[in-house]
């Protein structure tokens, strides 16, 4: 009887075999497949996450730049304070006076630049001799 059936192909007798092994194929093309999305999607998380650090190093870096700033101009303020304070010890007035101008002059510069990085040393400092 197999072999009438196999001569009129009515039935087809499969191979227990090349059964498992067609499902165990379509099985692994299914995994790959999902390990093939899962490496996208992980490529861009990188993707998104190394563009967060550029931005928080441009942040920090940012914040840095600026507390400099603040160091140099706190530094110029105590080096102004000190001028004036010596500036009113001094007996000769004419010197007073002119370190005073100096002072002002030095001031107004440095409300007018107030947004510029300072230097270490300005034009009217070091023209007051300090």
């Amino acid at each position: 009887m197999l072999e009438s059936a196999r001569a009129s192909g009515s039935t087809n007798v499969v191979d227990l075999r090349q059964y498992r092994l067609l499902r165990l194929m379509q099985e692994a093309g299914r995994q790959q497949k999902k390990v093939a999305a899962m490496m996208r999607e992980s490529a861009a998380d990188r993707a998104r996450i190394a563009e967060s650090l550029r931005g928080a190093q441009n942040h920090l870096s940012r914040a840095a730049e600026g507390y400099s700033v603040l160091l140099k101009r706190l530094e110029e303020e105590r080096s102004f304070r000190d001028a004036c304070l010596e500036a009113a010890e001094l007996d000769d007035i004419d010197e007073m006076v002119r370190r005073r101008d100096a002072l002002a002059d030095e001031l107004a510069r440095l409300r007018r630049d107030g947004r510029q990085p300072l230097t270490a040393q300005s034009p009217a400092m070091a023209e007051a001799g300090e």
